[in-house]
């Protein structure tokens, strides 16, 4: 080889080493769906945090957000989660009750009085929860509260339980609990995926949704309710969960920067979600909605009917009855120290 093709030779060798250098090297995408619409602040947070996530990786991971429901509804999202086709959701808890029923646990109706106490609990059983949906294949980075889950009516006022009996009530599909607890205090719960809500709304297939008020105004759903029933009858958070295999295939680092950034993102919207609740709440009155506010004595009678179907309502959603009692007796504690203090 004479001097000149050496030369050449070199010099390619060289431009291809900065090439690689300088270009990504083995980049990987996380497609991750979502039912937040486009330009919600849950979906300006999300993206936010995906910036984030491609800046200090180098381009390395790349975090693509799928908005408005348009990858379908929970079950589809999870059947494209198990094909490879995404590889993350933002998902509510009911919506992985099928790959960990444990997910249900903050899920039955009136368990928590009040923010203070479910604070309290979740302190103490997050981390057990998140463990054991690791081992099912998920990894989380923390829970995003919703807020608590208020009776939403389109005509019928619902002060007492009697008042709901009869009305066609919403109930997210897969939320096993939600269902068998509207079915035992004699309801009639109507099962679909959260994406067919509004249009249920709209043509009268259901008459009552329960959720909280600023899942009401993100989805839409403040356009066709009337009232709203004030007392916090169920605790709703969301999580971002990733397919542990694609988290894995992630370099060590990289796997570092993808949990600091969306830990961060999970602690921001939990503590966020009073806040918002409240504001949405004004907006709703604004709106026109009519709060509707039970006595305690009411609250009292919708209390004891659902407390009573706990123990059949953990046996059927096949949850820890161990976890259960841990966290009844957690709930206990904190009202002894209330009432002491």
């Amino acid at each position: 080889m004479n001097t000149s093709d050496l030369l050449v030779k070199r010099c390619g060798l060289a431009l291809l080493s900065a090439l690689l250098l300088s270009a990504p090297c083995g980049a990987q995408t996380l497609k991750i769906a979502t039912v937040a619409p486009e330009g919600s602040s849950w979906m300006r947070d999300m993206r936010a945090a995906a910036a984030e996530i491609g800046e200090r990786t180098g381009g390395q991971v790349q975090v693509k957000f799928y908005g408005g429901g348009t990858q379908g509804d929970d079950l589809r999202v999870l059947r494209k989660i198990r094909g490879r086709q995404l590889q993350g959701a933002v998902l509510t808890s009911s919506a992985l009750a099928g790959v960990y029923p444990e997910m249900l646990q903050y899920g039955l109706p009136l368990l928590f009085r009040s923010r203070e106490e479910m604070l309290f609990v979740r302190s103490r059983i997050d981390s057990m929860i998140a463990d054991g949906l690791r081992a099912k294949g998920f990894e989380s980075f923390g829970f995003a509260s919703l807020g608590f889950a208020r009776i939403m009516s389109t005509e019928n006022p619902v002060v007492r339980l009697e008042d709901a009996r009869g009305l066609k009530i919403w109930v997210p599909k897969g939320d096993d609990i939600g269902f068998s607890a509207m079915r035992l205090v004699g309801l009639a719960p109507l099962e679909l995926p959260i994406s067919d809500v509004l249009v249920s709304l709209q043509t009268g297939i259901v008459d009552v949704v329960v959720g909280p008020p600023s899942g009401a105004i993100l989805l839409q759903w403040h356009t066709r309710i009337r009232y709203v029933t004030d007392f916090p009858l169920v605790f709703a958070y969301g999580l971002l969960a990733i397919d542990r295999r694609a988290f894995e295939r992630l370099s060590a680092g990289n796997q570092s920067i993808v949990r600091q950034a969306f830990t961060r993102l999970a602690a921001d919207l939990d503590r966020r979600d009073a806040e918002e609740n409240a504001a949405a709440s004004q907006a709703l009155r604004n709106a026109g909605l009519e709060y509707l506010q039970p006595p305690p004595e009411e609250v009292e009678r919708w209390r004891q009917a659902f407390s009573g179907s706990y123990p059949e309502l953990v046996r059927e959603a096949d949850m820890s009855a161990e976890l259960h009692q841990r966290i009844m007796a957690l709930l206990a504690e904190f009202r002894a120290a209330q009432g002491a203090g």
